[in-house]
């Protein structure tokens, strides 16, 4: 009975299976599939995949989404099951309330679904066609998602090196910060990783390779989901899905290679989908290769864009490096480099009489500050390399710092002028990045003993 189900579920050849009756669990089975995994997850992410290649509007696409979270219903699961509001904004993060709140309902919508479908389709023997569209409704979803996360790798964009990450405590990263600043410190790494998808994408553009795609992409999507569970990454919802996918698309794979390893005969492989006359089989590659094509074009449109933007080819600060103040006085009084514990729970602007450890200058639009005790603050700025000053907002109206800049030397920083309505001078010193194992200790053939500094 189990071995039956497996080899149904998992996809025995679809013209094989033609007028072969399955299963009743494997018919109930499939149909809770296909509205739970092939509507509720492939079909939402496509949808919105596609919008977004399109060049919609991002309000316009959030909208979608929000709808094909099925919103009216999820209000009202969120209220009288969960006892919370839904609240669909946008965060950056794919865990949200809203989301776990969303595949509940789509959970409840598909088994009332199968259940309406099963006692109105109860004397259909098998949905073998049906189940090779859901497989190339699988493909295309994961086809989309892998091209656009491996193209930020590929490009490094995802993870890039960032320099406040090299004088941060290590006990005071999150381990999703972890999993990032590891990642960023070797690109081969992350280029790598970026490539195995890619190619897992390409390969499961066309039929005849798909076998070999949905096995690499399901190698490739259960790490990705190992690491956003063990690193605390909020991606975990959408990791599971593409693994979800992959699992189901490779699960055929998987059985023939067993089969084939213990001796049983593996019959060779019928098209997933026979179309009535050769014309019809052209046109229906001819769309997979065009529709492949397209998302490999905005993939790598969008990776560039971000790789240029935000990730290792990003425009740098006039003032990039790390520096040390050597030297701090407000007022014309010295400020001495003391640890003051009051800085621990002040997580905003800092008065003009604490004492700064560090200024880091990575990218042109912002500065981030190191107090004494090691924590962090980063701030928006404006650098003009003409008039030499650097201005730090406080709000839409006021300014929290005005200062002038002077470089007696290329590792010598001065600055002057106002900080928190305060008159501040401070000198700063340059740290040289090979100080730092992390990004200059490089690749060695031959060490005589393990390099754990």
């Amino acid at each position: 009975m189990v071995a039956q189900l497996t080899a149904e579920v998992a996809g025995a050849d679809t013209e094989r299976d033609m007028g072969v009756r399955w299963h009743p669990l494997v018919r109930i089975a499939f149909r809770f599939g296909f509205v739970f995994i092939g509507l509720g997850m492939a079909g939402v992410w496509l949808v919105t995949a596609l919008y977004r290649s399109l060049g919609v509007a991002q309000e316009s696409v959030d909208g979608v989404a929000k709808w094909a979270a099925l919103h009216p219903l999820t209000d009202w699961v969120g209220v009288h099951v969960f006892g919370t509001r839904v609240d669909y904004t946008p965060t950056g993060s794919s865990d949200t309330a809203a989301q776990w709140v969303s595949m509940f309902t789509w959970l409840l919508v598909a088994v009332v679904a199968s259940a309406v479908w099963s006692v109105l389709d109860r004397r259909r023997a098998e949905y073998a066609r049906l189940y090779a569209w859901f497989r190339v409704g699988l493909r295309a979803a994961l086809v989309s998602a892998l091209l656009l996360y491996g193209m930020v790798k590929l490009l490094p964009s995802q993870m890039s090196v960032i320099l406040q990450r090299l004088v941060e405590p290590f006990g005071d990263m999150s381990p999703m910060s972890v999993l990032w600043a590891q990642t960023s410190l070797s690109e081969p790494y992350e280029i790598a990783l970026g490539a195995a998808e890619i190619t897992a994408a390409l390969l499961l553009v066309l039929p005849v390779t798909a076998g070999m795609g949905a096995v690499l992409a399901f190698i490739v999507t259960l790490q990705i989901a190992l690491l956003n569970l063990t690193f605390d990454v909020p991606v975990k919802i959408f990791s599971l899905q593409l693994l979800a996918f992959a699992a189901v698309l490779a699960a055929p794979e998987i059985l023939r290679t067993v089969r084939a390893l213990i001796g049983r005969a593996v019959p060779a492989r019928a098209p997933e989908l026979r179309f009535g006359t050769r014309r019809g089989s052209r046109i229906f590659i001819a769309a997979q290769l065009i529709f492949g094509g397209w998302l490999l074009f905005t993939a790598v449109s969008e990776g560039y864009d971000g790789w240029q933007t935000y990730g290792s080819a990003r425009p740098h600060s006039p003032l990039y490096g790390i520096w040390n103040v050597t030297e701090y006085t407000v007022a014309g009084q010295q400020v001495p480099a003391l640890v003051d514990f009051r800085e621990t729970t002040n997580p905003g602007l800092p008065n003009a009489s604490d004492r700064l450890r560090r200024l880091i200058f990575d990218i042109p639009t912002a500065i981030t500050a190191q107090r004494m005790d090691d924590s962090l603050l980063p701030f928006p700025a404006s650098i003009d390399t003409e008039r030499h000053t650097i201005t730090i907002p406080q709000d839409a109206v006021r300014t929290f710092a005005s200062l002038n800049y002077q470089q007696p030397q290329p590792n010598q920083l001065v600055l002057d002028g106002t900080l928190a309505g305060r008159p501040i001078h401070m000198r700063l010193e340059l740290v040289p990045l090979d100080h730092f194992p992390a990004v200059s200790r490089g690749f060695h053939w031959v060490q005589a003993t393990p390099y754990m500094r």
